[in-house]
Formats: structure tokens, sequence, C-alpha cells
């Protein structure tokens, strides 16, 4: 491996060597402070994606902008991972932004981030910030922050596309607007309409975003966005060995499977900007969010009896059952039998549905003071409310009666926080001291509904502090290097401040005593522009104590407890670089992570590295004009492997290496077309590895596929 460390900074100080510049002035990062700042005062190493390269990479999904981003870990699930948390715990540590606004879930322990619920033709910018964020963003911070930026229109404009792909791929995109007095008007819709690689699989989604913004004057406006997702789609299981090998594009569904899911994102926000003197800015957000997930399937419910008819049988050849026993055993098969007698068609109906709701608002003040220094006071306050239903029945096809409940949980649940912070930042020559500091307090309620037996979650509340301060030395008109400590937390969410516990033979659940999570993370960094190249590098430490842990007494379902057990460590170094060389465009980047885990309830797992979380992520891009219309262009994409559980004793999922080629050529300022190659090499890995019951399961990706499509702007 270090032969490969070594070949990758031979990449990158080598094509530093080439020649063209590149203009700095644009240059500046949003995500950071709230507000518009230059890379050149970041104290941190950001990852940024601008809509020219999303539109010449020719995304469909969100998911598939983030996979190619060095920081960025797409584990099982689509868990989205940064700096080492791991894909489970990675739903509470990396804070998924839309314009500034929280999108994660409440519900952390069924649910990853909803990254795929909007259009990247909307997209402006991505901003990635690796392992940092807690004064500015609070809780969950301590992987990172992706700050999705949309794009904002002035004037007149209408545009349209299509895009053809392997495995019946068809998404369409139109979009229009307008500028009418001191009025901007934005409208778009995407419908993006896919068969899986994998068999049966299947998603038709619908997208809409519209924006109605006011100017007052040229630096103060009002704008209020609406957006709407809707997704029916299937999904497919993961595959035993054995399948794969037989054919790994099969679903893994029995032909009695009849799956339904859907997904539907309903937002809108108001926001408001405005310049009020030469020393002090404004900006401000009121949004609410509400997206709700529903799985659904049935099937014959004969199987499912006759199951539970042999296992009562099975008992009663068990020596020295007791005659009571014996008798209630032989009382629950006649009553099973006279139920199949009597019902002769009859189906076992199961689904779950998941609702996350947010209301909220923020607002932040910037005051300049002195030559350049400045003071940003923000607070805010947002309201999420979190539903969780799941049910399981039998019925009579025939009189379409309910035959029995077999389980119907409603687990309603409610988190409030409060949020104040302040962020300083003092110039001095050639000196930027950064100092930051935040106060949280989340309050807590709600219950569990288990058939007729409910499990109030007590009222508290949790008080939370995160702080910063950071060094940043302007040595050259282009370079800097900084020294940054940041002290995050991450608040438990309200379903894990219960436990599961097993009394007298039925389950209950019980209040606990859980508390947040604590980081402390230190960083060196430094940005440059030399020989024609922008660069930049990074080294970092982060421990994390009293990290949350769920202990299960058996399988997924058994009784759990949500304990304080956890200290990790973390620690690695990021480079990247990018160039203009004459024809040729080229950026490189390259990401080292160590994560250990140093103390934990299961001392198996002390010691060993943590889960999901490779060490090794490396990226080379290059693009060649070939004519000033005609361009060509190819990406290598390499991540190592990485162990499937926290005791490393279940072996490895393989190192994935994917390379992609896409061409364009413009007709005019009007119409292009483009296709392009993913995964040239067909190379055979799968999306993630999973271990359990003594066996890996697969998720195959899929193989060599195609696309080819056009847009027109009028």
């Amino acid at each position: 491996m270090k032969k490969v460390v070594f070949g990758i900074c031979s990449i990158l100080i080598s094509s530093a060597m080439l020649g063209a510049e590149i203009d700095l002035g644009t240059q500046n990062i949003y995500s950071e402070t709230g507000f518009e700042t230059s890379l050149r005062s970041s104290v941190s190493s950001p990852y940024i994606v601008t809509s020219k390269e999303i539109k010449e990479k020719h995304y469909t999904r969100v998911s598939e902008i983030l996979r190619d981003i060095p920081h960025i870990y797409i584990g099982p699930g689509g868990s989205v991972d940064m700096r080492g948390q791991g894909s489970a715990h990675a739903r509470t540590t990396v804070q998924l932004l839309i314009d500034g606004v929280p999108a994660n879930f409440l519900d952390t322990s069924h649910i990853n981030l909803p990254i795929d619920t909007l259009n990247p033709e909307d997209i402006k910018r991505i901003e990635v910030i690796p392992g940092g964020g807690a004064v500015l963003y609070g809780s969950g911070t301590s992987g990172g922050v992706i700050n999705i930026i949309t794009k904002k229109y002035t004037g007149n404009y209408a545009k349209a596309s299509y895009q053809i792909g392997s495995y019946h791929n068809h998404k369409y995109d139109v979009a229009a607007g307008t500028s009418l007095g001191n009025f901007d008007i934005n409208l778009s819709y995407s419908k993006n309409n896919r068969d899986g690689y994998r068999k049966k699989a299947f998603s038709d989604s619908d997208f809409f975003s519209g924006k109605l913004r006011y100017h007052f004057n040229p630096t103060d406006s009002l704008e209020f966005k609406y957006s709407y997702f809707d997704n029916k789609f299937r999904g497919v299981k993961s595959l035993t060995r054995e399948q794969v090998e037989k054919d790994r594009r099969q679903s893994g569904l029995s032909p009695e499977d009849n799956l339904k899911n859907t997904i539907r994102k309903e937002e809108w926000n108001l926001t408001y900007d405005a310049k009020w003197t030469s020393w002090l800015e404004h900006k401000s957000n009121l949004f609410y969010q509400s997206t709700e997930i529903k799985s659904s399937e049935y099937e014959d419910a004969l199987p499912f009896y006759q199951y539970q008819i042999s296992s009562y049988q099975k008992m009663l050849t068990m020596p020295g059952i007791p005659p009571m026993m014996q008798a209630q055993l032989k009382k629950q098969i006649k009553a099973l039998q006279n139920l199949i007698t009597s019902n002769p068609r009859m189906e076992l109906h199961q689904g779950s549905r998941f609702k996350d709701q947010k209301f909220g608002f923020k607002m932040k003040n910037k005051f300049k003071y002195g030559e350049n220094s400045d003071f940003i006071l923000g607070l805010g306050y947002i309201h999420n409310k979190m539903d969780r239903d799941s049910w399981a029945y039998t019925k009579n096809t025939q009189t379409n009666q309910t035959i029995a409940t077999l389980t119907n949980t409603k687990i309603p649940l409610n988190k409030k926080t409060f949020e104040i912070f302040g962020l300083n930042t003092y110039r001095h020559n050639n000196w930027e001291f950064v100092q930051g500091l935040r106060f949280e307090k989340a309050k807590y309620n709600g219950k569990r509904q288990y058939k007729n037996l409910e499990y109030p979650l007590k009222d508290r509340s949790m008080n939370n502090v995160a702080a910063n301060l950071a060094v940043n030395y302007l040595y050259s008109d282009t370079g800097n290097v900084y020294v940054k400590y940041e002290r995050g937390f991450t608040s438990p969410a309200p379903a894990q401040l219960m436990d599961k516990i097993r009394k007298g033979g039925v389950n209950d659940y019980v209040n606990n005593d859980l508390k947040s999570e604590k980081s402390n993370s230190f960083e060196v960094g430094w940005n440059d522009y030399l020989f024609h190249s922008l660069v930049s590098a990074d080294v970092f430490f982060s421990e994390t104590k009293d990290e949350i842990s769920t202990i299960f007494s058996g399988g997924h379902g058994t009784a759990f407890s949500n304990l304080n057990l956890g200290q990790t460590k973390r620690y690695g170094f990021d480079l990247k670089a990018s160039q203009v060389f004459q024809k040729w465009t080229f950026s490189e980047a390259y990401s080292y992570i160590h994560a250990k885990i140093v103390k934990d309830k299961n001392k198996a797992y002390e010691g060993k590295y943590i889960s999901y979380v490779p060490r090794h992520k490396f990226s080379l891009n290059a693009d060649y004009a070939i004519t000033p219309k005609w361009t060509l262009g190819g990406e290598y994409q390499y991540s190592s492997s990485v162990y499937l559980d926290n005791a490393n004793k279940n072996g490895k999922d393989g190192a994935r290496a994917v390379f992609n080629l896409q061409t364009s050529y413009e007709f005019n300022s009007h119409f292009s077309i483009y296709a392009g190659i993913k995964n040239v090499l067909n190379h055979k890995y799968y999306e993630s590895v999973t271990a359990g019951s003594g066996q890996k399961y697969y998720s195959p990706a899929p193989e060599r596929n195609y696309y080819a499509g056009f847009r027109y702007q009028f």
C-alpha cells in the first residue's frame, strides 16, 4: 500500500507542474459560516462539486454524485459516511442540508440519509465539509456536513433534456423561468423512470420545484420555495453466495412476494437575505418538511399458519413438557387447524410507515468590525416529529374481513431543539483568529404503543455546548495554513431514550438515562495555488467519548439497551489538486482514514477497526477538449476493502474500482448531445455486503452499462 500512496502523491506533485491559470476568484464557500467566504479564509478542507461538473458527468441521482466524492463512502442501504463513522453511526453523525436546512431523519435506527429526493439538474453546488461544523450546525456533525445549494435564475429561460440508459432508464427534465419587474419565477419538473440492474426492481419518481423571489433592492430579497418528490419503487433482497454465482441479477424475491414501496417528500422554505448596512448582513429561513416512507407486502397466509402448527407439534415431542402446557399446545393447534378450515383463502399482510416532519426557523446576522473582522450571531428552533408504524395481520380474501392482528405498533416521538451560537473571526495583517461557541437545548417527549399497551417516554431535556478555535495564516496572495480544534456533540434520537426488556416472558419498554456523545477533533490544513494547480492537504485526529451503542440480547427486534459505552479514535489525511493545461483539465484526490474502537461493552470489539470504513479512497478525473465543441472525459474511482463487523471476524467486502467514460458535443449554445459508459472495465463488485446468521449477503452492483441524452435550452 505504501507504493500506492507514494504513487498518488507523485501524481499530485507532478500534475501541479502543468500549465494554464485557474480563476481563483470563483473559489468561495458558503457553508462554513453561512455567508459567502473566500476559500483562503476557510479553516477546513472542503470539497466542492459545481453545477458544471454535475452537467459534464450527466448524473441522474444525488447518490451518484456523493459516491464520487473522495471524502464520502456509501455503505449498506445507502448510508452516507464521512471521516470513518461506520455505516450505522453515520446516520447520526453526518448532517445533510438542502439550502442550509437540515434534512436528516429523527429516526436513526432504520432510515439512512434521504439523499435522492432532489433533482441533480436543480443543484448549483454541493459543499462537503469533512469532520466539522458543530458551532454552526449543532448536533450530529462529527463526521461532517453536506450542504446542497440549489440554483437561482433571473431573466427569461426555458430548457429541456432527456436521457436514456441501460436497464430501461428514462429521465425527462424541463425547466422555465422569467423575471417580471422585481419578481423572479423559476419552475422545474423531472421524471426518472428506471428498472434496476437487479430483476424485478424498478423506480418511478417525479420531482417538482418552484421558486418565487422578490427583490426589494440589489442586496435584499425574499424567496419562497416549494418542492415535491414522489417515488414508487420496488426494492430487492440481498443474495447468498450461491445465488450470486447462479445469477447475480436475480431479485432474491419469491414469486409470491408483492412488495409496494413509496417515498413522498414535501417542503417549503421562506428565505430572507439582506444587507442592511455596509457592516450588517442578515439571513433568515422559515421552513417545513414532511417525508413519508411506506412499505407493504402480502402473501398467502397458509404457509404462515402451517409453520406455527409445525412448531407447536415439535414442542409436543420434547421430553418433560408439563401436562398443562401440553394441553395448551394441543388447544392452539386445534384452533389454528379450525382457522385454516374456515378460511380456505387468506392472506398475510405486513408493512411499515415512517413519517418525519420538521418545522422551524433559523436566522443569523453578520456584524463587520475593524478591518475585515466580523462576528456572526445566530439562533434557531426546530420541532421534529417522527411517527413509526408497523403492522401485520391476516385477512379472509373472500369476505375481506381481518382474521387476526399479529402486531400493531405505533411510535410517535418529538424532539424540540433551541439553538444560539456566535462565531467571531478577527483578522490582523496576514493572521485570522476564529472562535466559536454554541449552546443547544433539546426537549423530548413521545410514547410507544403496542396493540392496547402504551409506554410513555418521560419528558426530558438535554443541554449541549459546542466550541471551536482556529488560527489561519495567509502566508501569500494565494496560500494559507490553518490549525483548528473543535468540540462537538451528538444528542440522542428520541427512540434511543427507551430500552426494550423481557419481563415475565413479555416485552416491556423502560426509560433510560442516555447522555449525548462528545467529540474532540484537531486538524491542520494547507491550501494554495502553485505551478498553475490548486492544491490542498489536511491531517486530522478525532476522539469520541460516550458513543451511543445499541446492544441486542439476540437478533434484530429482540430486547435491546441503548448505552453510552463506546470510545473511538480516528486519524488520517486528505490530499487533492486540480489543474488546467491547454485542452486538458485534471483533478485528483486521495483520503486515508484509520478508525479504531477503543472501548466497548463487547470486549471483542476493543482495538478493532470500525466496520464499513475504507482506509483508502482515491479519485482521478481527466477531461480533454477535442474541439471547442467536443469534449471527452473519464474518471477512475477506487475505495479499499471494508470489514463487515466490528469484531473483524466475518471477513471483508472487497475493494471497488470503477472507471467511467463520457463525451458531449455542443452544436451551438442551445443544443448539445452526450453519451457515456459506466464501469467500462466491467468490474464485478457489490453495493454492499453484510454478515449475519453465519453467512454473508450480497447486493450486486451494476456491470458495464450505457447512457445517452440531449439538452436543449431556449
